[in-house]
């Protein structure tokens, strides 16, 4: 794998962020525009992108052994790390409307949209069809237990009824729905297959516009001066895939899945957290900034990681 088309992927995701920042600067967008981008990424194109991903994909009993695999482990980590969340962020005596954030942005990674291209340079065609199965889990670990780590000890007025409604949502149904398709070999005709894939495509775009919008927002001392901010990031980038490596080295695993849900962990921090905090009204400028800053540092560490993982895959 080059190291400068990992670093290129990931330029790539900075400029569309800085499209939206400055569309937003110049007026293009309005504020209202960060929720009506939103919602047409949620209930629209991201369940695309889902329904696309798994109709494509050819099975064999083999492949489909490290799909449930990657499943398993996937969702094993993030609920791992994301009760760890909530206790990282107890120490550090985060503001109480800020927890939820903080919380976010420990566990879950933009594992979807810079995952897929990074892990096939990383891991071939394999590694690509892993990482998607891995997001699918992802996805619907965040729409269920992030939507609890976005409202836990905070200030809500939510009633069971309204709660359960922002859990059970389009993005987990269609994300559930995902893994239907996929174990049941469902296909689509080819007219609607290149709808949601053209619809799917605009998922990572539309992401990295709504965190430039919420970045317009903030200032470059604001997020430097944030030294909790700054040890988020850390843990997010590298304490995470670490204990990650660590802890699945230890297990009955195919090889191939490890490198997968590691690398997965590796990625900045998801730009899923920017659309949940627009749903649940949270601080939209605190999750852009931890985006970028993740964003930033990841420059670093995700080559570095992509190298280990390779040299540990040719000493099997």
């Amino acid at each position: 794998m080059e190291v400068l088309l990992v670093l290129q992927k990931i330029l790539s995701m900075f400029l569309i962020i800085f499209v939206g920042f400055f569309a937003y600067k110049l007026k293009w967008f309005s504020k209202e525009s960060e929720k009506h981008l939103t919602t047409l990424m949620v209930n629209v194109s991201a369940p695309c992108l889902v329904f696309a991903s798994m109709a494509g994909q050819d099975r064999n009993p083999l492949m489909m052994g490290k799909a449930v695999q990657t499943i398993w482990f996937m969702v094993a980590v993030l609920v791992l790390f994301s009760v760890l969340a909530i206790f990282i962020v107890k120490a550090l005596k985060a503001p109480k409307e800020d927890r939820c954030i903080y919380r976010m942005l420990i566990p879950f990674s933009n594992c979807g949209f810079m995952g897929y291209p990074l892990a096939e340079a990383a891991f071939g065609e394999e590694g690509l069809f892993l990482m998607i199965i891995a997001n699918l889990s992802f996805c619907i670990v965040l729409f269920s237990l992030g939507s609890f780590l976005m409202i836990y000890d905070q200030d809500v007025n939510f009633s069971l009824k309204e709660l359960l409604k922002k859990i059970i949502s389009i993005p987990l149904i269609s994300c559930v729905l995902g893994l239907v398709i996929f174990f049941t070999n469902i296909r689509f005709p080819v007219m609607l297959s290149d709808t949601m894939s053209m619809l799917g495509s605009m998922t990572a775009p539309l992401s990295m516009l709504i965190v430039g919008i919420q970045l317009c927002q903030s200032s470059v001392s604001r997020i430097i001066h944030n030294h909790r901010l700054a040890i988020v990031t850390a843990i997010r980038l590298v304490a995470v895939p670490a204990a990650t490596f660590l802890f699945l080295r230890w297990v009955p695993v195919d090889p191939m899945v490890f490198c997968t849900v590691t690398f997965a962990l590796c990625m900045p921090a998801a730009a899923f957290t920017a659309v949940l905090a627009v749903m649940y009204d949270r601080n939209t400028v605190l999750t852009a900034e931890g985006i970028f800053m993740s964003n930033l540092f990841s420059l670093l560490t995700i080559p570095v990681f992509a190298m280990i993982l390779n040299a540990w895959l040719l000493h099997l």
